[in-house]
């Protein structure tokens, strides 16, 4: 029974709860969080109240996604993946708004 008790604890303490939600997915909230940063970065009320309408968009949970970027910069291949998916995002924002402001 000792066992069966220390191979469960061993198994709920190695588990890495961070990894709920994918690379692709940290690093679209990543974006956006930056975006309203920088859009509302003499408003911190509203920056705030943006952040938070941004982590119930995604359906991410703050001290995750935040724990996520902390695991990610430790290792850099894979702060690199994150950061090219981030990239990668960013640009298909930028050619949205492109097309957008093309159509007006």
């Amino acid at each position: 029974m000792k066992y069966l008790a220390f191979t469960l604890l061993l198994f709920l303490f190695s588990c890495d709860f961070t990894d709920d939600y994918s690379q692709k997915d940290i690093a679209h909230l990543y974006v956006d969080v930056l975006i309203v940063e920088e859009t509302y970065k003499t408003d911190t009320d509203s920056m705030q109240i943006a952040r938070d309408s941004l982590y119930n968009l995604h359906k991410i949970d703050e001290s995750k996604y935040l724990n996520a970027l902390k695991k990610y910069r430790y290792d850099e291949e894979t702060w690199e993946d994150f950061f090219s998916l981030a990239e990668i995002y960013l640009d298909t924002l930028k050619k949205i708004e492109k097309r957008e402001v093309k159509l007006k």
